[in-house]
């Protein structure tokens, strides 16, 4: 295979921190029906392209066919959304980074997996975007526990 997920996984110097899920504390997504082959970096285990005292994000999602996923998750409390932004464009810089050369196109979605939030921090949310190969997009929410495929709608 020479798809976009294995040209990910070849650009990584330690595979220690490919993981096969997206879970943190009591907080994931289900990969039930998530593009395969895929990648998924945790970028707090070793060998993560960003270091421990770096900002980052907590997952870097790749999928075939093009699909680009930062992820953080926030398990406790009430998400302060600058942070959040901030941790998922440092994601979005280090996923340029793991890409393979010139990749045409590619889907990008950053997304929030958290609890359910109230309305003033889901407006909040609505107006956050992350920068991708200078494209802004809008910071998706899924809920503890949802499909990750959630995040893929429209947009």
């Amino acid at each position: 295979m020479n798809g976009f997920a294995d040209a990910v996984r070849a650009g990584i110097d330690a595979l220690s921190c490919v993981v096969d899920g997206i879970n943190k504390g009591g907080c994931g997504v289900s990969l039930a029906d998530a593009p395969h082959p895929r990648v998924i970096i945790d970028l707090d285990e070793t060998g993560s392209p960003l270091g421990p005292a770096q900002t980052k994000c907590d997952f870097l999602f790749f999928g075939e066919p093009d699909l680009v996923m930062p992820i953080e998750i926030k398990e406790h409390g009430a998400p302060n959304i600058a942070k959040v932004t901030k941790q998922l464009q440092a994601g979005a810089d280090a996923a340029d980074d793991k890409l393979p050369p010139r990749h045409p196109a590619v889907r990008f979605r950053p997304v929030l997996v958290s609890r359910n939030m109230r309305r003033n921090k889901q407006f909040e949310l609505r107006r956050a975007s992350v920068r991708f190969r200078k494209h802004p997009e809008i910071v998706r929410q899924l809920i503890c526990g949802d499909p990750l495929t959630g995040a893929l709608g429209n947009s």
